[in-house]
């Protein structure tokens, strides 16, 4: 055990944080909510990630993803992985440089068993839950969280497995921009649920060799 999980144990008991560092977590997209989740989910002890985004830096995803200036032109998820693995060393983070696509065979998030909806656009997020509500314990998704309104709250929703944050309707564009107060409350609130589940016993663990 580490120095930084050490520090852990201050806040977790032994059994808690074994059942933290037990899950495997799939993230698709290392855009806002991605980036974000997978850096909280690093701080609450969980060891484990498999990441999926083809993108690389930009200057404007710079107001609320988990990068910065020197990083323009490089990859999101090699990145993100670095990121990672420098809050604790003991991280196993697998990333997939590619456009995520429904594929059986060869599923890049296989054996995850909580998977994060991170992407941008609505067709995409649709798929992807879709994809994964069979496969596994929990998706959480984050769906309408753009703009910045203090006065509304980000409401949850629960469908089966699967929990939807946000109002499922505000896109993003010039009259609702995504800001980095909003998009990491909704990071936060997906990150609490994922906490939650795990510290209560509804998650069962990964489902194989990570």
């Amino acid at each position: 055990m580490n120095a930084f999980e050490q520090g852990l144990l201050t806040y977790f008991s032994a059994q808690e944080l074994e059942i933290i560092q037990e899950q495997q977590i799939g993230i698709g997209g290392a855009g806002g909510l991605g980036s974000n989740s997978a850096i909280m989910l690093a701080r609450s002890g969980f060891k484990y990630f498999k990441i999926i985004d083809f993108d690389v830096i930009e200057p404007s995803n710079l107001n609320r993803q988990q990068y910065i200036l020197q990083q323009i032109g490089k990859k999101k998820v090699t990145c993100l992985a670095e990121y990672l693995t420098k809050i604790n060393p003991d991280i196993s983070c697998k990333t997939f440089a590619t456009t995520w696509v429904p594929d059986e065979q060869n599923d890049p998030l296989l054996g995850c068993n909580v998977i994060v909806e991170a992407f941008d656009k609505a067709a995409a997020k649709a798929e992807f839950v879709r994809f994964y509500s069979p496969r596994a314990e929990y998706v959480i998704s984050g769906n309408g969280l753009a703009g910045n309104n203090p006065s509304q709250h980000l409401p949850v929703q629960k469908i089966g497995n699967i929990f939807i944050v946000g109002d499922q309707k505000t896109e993003a564009g010039k009259a609702f921009p995504p800001l980095a107060p909003r998009v990491i409350a909704c990071a936060s609130k997906m990150c609490e649920i994922i906490l939650e589940l795990a510290l209560n016993g509804s998650l069962q663990g990964g489902r194989g060799v990570f």
